[in-house]
């Protein structure tokens, strides 16, 4: 005879009289919550473009990718070295 396995029995049995978790309802009505900007992305992400936005777009991002280009990179060290560079042509000019 094989032996039987204890049970928990209060496992399930904590209810609660409301509980503090919305439902997938109220989720989805509430605009900033997450699953609502999920399923708003999800749709967006699914429309089609048009042909004209599609060439628009694609100009933009060439205009964003030309004026990234004519920006000088760098930061304060950059700054440090094109300033000692300047200094130096400016000492071998006057020279």
């Amino acid at each position: 005879m094989t032996r039987k396995k204890k049970q928990r029995s209060h496992v399930g049995q904590f209810i609660t009289g409301e509980s503090d978790i919305p439902t997938k309802e109220e989720l989805l009505a509430d605009p900033n919550s997450k699953e609502s900007l999920k399923k708003k992305a999800l749709e967006q992400s699914k429309k089609r473009k048009s042909v004209y936005q599609k060439e628009l777009d694609k100009q933009q991002a060439e205009k964003d990718k030309a004026d990234k280009l004519q920006q000088p990179q760098g930061g304060r060290l950059a700054d440090k070295i094109r300033a000692n560079a300047k200094a130096k042509e400016n000492e071998q000019a006057d020279s």
